[in-house]
């Protein structure tokens, strides 16, 4: 019986996050683009307007967001599987800076040498800038999203095997991170998400 136990909860555990939602702005009966105005009159960028800016841009431009507990589950498993830890490494060499400085508070220990599931230290190799593909529709939305918000930086679940099938994450200081894609490397893919 506990051998059937376990094999279901593998097999849950298997399964990608389930299909990621739309964000929804904040703002309510305020219209945005007055708050902005008036904002900008006055010299005031409140990092609650950049969150509200921010998530109206993915809900207009339909960009998904997968829950980034659900994402750690899945990566952590796979990677368990292969007797591996998994990272968040930076896409691009500026976003490395702001990883080590903001990323590991999302992990699950927030100490600066805990290297386990989901970390990124900037002073490490085996932390360096993503070095495989990454899909063009990925890249295009990596462009369409740090065209307008360029304080933005991007960062890719990697381990240690071939082909690992990796999310795609955005993030800033004060912001949690946003996983918006996954693909099936090494054909680009997009995964399914669970329904």
């Amino acid at each position: 019986m506990a051998w059937f136990a376990r094999k279901r909860k593998d097999e849950i555990d298997e399964a990608l996050p389930e299909k990621p939602s739309m964000l929804a702005p904040h703002v309510g009966v305020v219209s945005l683009g007055a708050y902005e105005t008036l904002a900008a009159e006055v010299g005031f960028y409140p990092l609650q307007l950049f969150k509200e800016q921010l998530m109206r841009f993915l809900a207009e431009e339909k960009i998904p967001n997968y829950d980034y507990g659900q994402v750690d589950k899945y990566m952590t498993h796979m990677a368990e599987k292969e007797g591996k830890i998994w990272i968040w490494r930076p896409l691009r060499a500026k976003d490395g800076k702001l990883g080590s400085e903001n990323l590991m508070g999302h992990t699950k220990k927030n100490e600066p040498d805990w290297r386990g599931h989901g970390s990124f230290y900037n002073g490490y190799p085996g932390y360096s800038q993503y070095d495989k593909f990454v899909p063009p529709h990925i890249l295009r939305l990596v462009k369409k999203i740090s065209e307008r918000f360029p304080k933005l930086a991007f960062f890719v679940s990697d381990y240690a095997v071939p082909n690992p099938d990796p999310f795609i994450m955005m993030m800033t200081e004060g912001i949690d991170p946003i996983v918006f894609g996954v693909w099936d490397e090494p054909t680009f893919e997009e995964k399914e998400a669970e329904e």
